[in-house]
């Protein structure tokens, strides 16, 4: 009897620590080596380890203090005025150690942010890998049946890094475009532009699609899920995301575009993210996601797909849903003047929240008055070059 008992428990054990062990984050489908340069480019990240986070308000501290120069900030900041339209600095934050040293007169303007909300469907697909509810490696189509005729090998790690090669029926539902992206059907599968893994390209159309598979993955409104998971913890405020079709009485957010907030908001999911997903003694998204999203996971030397969007290039510089500082052979985006490590959202409108650990830094800049007429991966690298001249290294 005693024997019986003894193996028993033993084989119980070895059960548990099997479903245990597969229950873990899987290294090889949590970190994408396939598209990084640099495999080990993380470990080598410098996170922000002070404990400060804001209240309802930021804490208003002189640039001096937090080891800025103020006068080389001002030259900074008038350096990004000359490409910026109407809206000029208006809507300008600028955080360091936790603290506001810099913002504009219009901070709480709030308004769409336009493609940086692609990186809040990054969030929410975080937390739906995070919960176990699917992985990266997953096909889209076991979420989505409609899929699985001409995107059968297509994987959410595919939608998350503008590599699915998925194209909406139908042309763009813009007056006077002849884009084949934004059409009045997003969700209607068509012919791909390239088989998956095989090119990138920048479509908002597959980013809908993702809205639309998050949704059914999560079973529930994507923006309720972020709010009360997320945003509720930080004290974001109230914020708004723009559906794009439904589950019956579940609104599908739209996964390329749509969140309004403002830009002390946006300050606020940054420093989330220079955290790693920490706020306070709270950990709301994995550290684990926040790395992995903020490194590159598109090859350099990747296929650039020939269609009309192609001046967007994010190969060597493209991780789930955020953009990164890398350095692609081809030069796209690339910023060396500015700290390797910087990550960043970046929408229509010169709408920019830029994450840049090795300063403890968040920089946004918000308006609506169009794009700068140079690349905006050229303005930037111009500012924080600018920048760099007045910035005390933290200890």
């Amino acid at each position: 009897m005693f024997i019986s008992t003894r193996f028993s428990a033993f084989y119980w054990l070895l059960f548990y620590t099997l479903i245990f062990a597969a229950c873990q984050p899987d290294s090889t489908n949590g970190a994408s080596t396939k598209g990084s340069d640099s495999a080990s480019a993380q470990s080598n990240r410098i996170w922000n380890t002070l404990e400060v986070f804001p209240g309802k308000s930021w804490e208003v501290h002189d640039p001096q203090s937090e080891g800025i120069d103020p006068i080389v900030l001002q030259e900074a900041l008038d350096t990004l005025r000359q490409y910026c339209g109407e809206d000029g600095l208006d809507e300008v934050v600028v955080i360091r150690n936790g603290y506001l040293i810099h913002q504009g007169d219009s901070v709480n303007k709030a308004h769409e942010i336009y493609s940086c909300s692609k990186s809040f469907t990054g969030m929410a697909m975080g937390l739906l890998i995070q919960d176990r509810f699917c992985r990266l490696d997953d096909t889209a189509y076991h979420f989505s049946a409609l899929l699985k005729q001409r995107y059968s090998g297509a994987t959410l790690r595919h939608f998350a890094t503008m590599t699915s090669g998925y194209n909406g029926l139908g042309k763009s539902r813009w007056e006077g475009s002849n884009s084949e992206d934004w059409s009045f059907t997003p969700y209607a599968p068509d012919v791909p532009l390239f088989a998956p893994g095989t090119a990138y390209c920048y479509w908002d159309e597959a980013q809908m699609m993702l809205g639309r598979i998050l949704t059914r993955i999560a079973r529930e409104d994507l923006h309720k899920m972020l709010s009360y998971r997320v945003f509720d913890v930080i004290q974001l405020g109230e914020w708004s995301w723009q559906e794009e079709g439904s589950f019956g009485t579940v609104p599908i957010r739209n996964g390329c575009t749509g969140v309004n907030m403002n830009a002390l908001q946006l300050a606020r999911v940054g420093w989330l993210y220079l955290n790693r997903g920490r706020w306070g003694s709270r950990q709301l998204i994995a550290p684990d996601w926040v790395e992995q999203s903020t490194q590159n996971q598109v090859a350099a030397q990747l296929l650039l797909a020939n269609t009309d969007r192609k001046n967007i290039d994010g190969r060597g510089s493209y991780g789930f849903n955020w953009w990164v500082n890398g350095q692609p052979t081809n030069g796209a985006a690339a910023m060396p003047d500015t700290p390797a490590q910087t990550f960043y959202m970046s929408g229509f409108d010169n709408n920019m929240c830029f994450v840049v650990p090795e300063w403890n830094m968040v920089v946004i800049r918000m308006g609506l008055d169009g794009n700068p007429k140079q690349a905006k991966h050229l303005v930037y690298n111009k500012f924080f070059k600018t920048l760099k001249k007045g910035v005390k290294q933290t200890s």
